[in-house]
């Protein structure tokens, strides 16, 4: 009986363990740790995600941005993101894409844009090698995306565009 007892309580034991673990969040990966220090390290508030697998900074340049930070899959890679304006479809069939690509660049710096229920969501992105980032690296990406959005302005900021 004591026996039997032990067998289903070690058995239920090792039931729950895999729920717990599908519940309890993943570690911050190192590589994002490393640009978060990075980040932080040139003066901005990072903000590290709930689950720990991506951060913020609140950006003051010509705008205001919050620049989301993440990483590729291998870790190799972190990506910098604003999510720049949900557009109806009144705005969005004014929204000049061919503008849009010709300031994109092919190598570190895009736009994209995301449908969803709200409209189409304009994003500027930035590809970060990681692999030799350095701090004057990691500060000439964040204002070359910055010049690039304020330069890029009269095509996707509506207050910019003539009635």
């Amino acid at each position: 009986m004591l026996r039997r007892l032990l067998v289903t309580s070690l058995a239920f034991t090792m039931a729950l363990t895999p729920a717990a673990r599908a519940d309890s969040p993943q570690p911050e990966p190192a590589a994002l740790s490393k640009l978060q220090q990075m980040v932080d390290n040139l003066g901005y508030t990072t903000q590290l995600a709930s689950d720990k697998q991506s951060f913020a900074i609140q950006w003051n340049g010509d705008y205001d941005y919050r620049v989301h930070f993440d990483l590729s899959q291998d870790g190799s890679l972190g990506y910098a993101y604003v999510d720049i304006d949900t557009y109806k479809s009144d705005d969005l069939a004014k929204l000049n894409l061919v503008k849009l690509l010709e300031a994109s660049d092919v190598g570190d710096f895009y736009f994209s844009m995301e449908n969803g229920a709200d409209g189409e969501t304009l994003y500027a992105n930035a590809i970060i090698p990681l692999n030799s980032l350095t701090p004057q690296n990691l500060r000439g990406t964040l204002q070359g995306m910055n010049d690039k959005l304020s330069a890029s302005a009269q095509t996707w900021d509506t207050s910019q565009w003539k009635k």
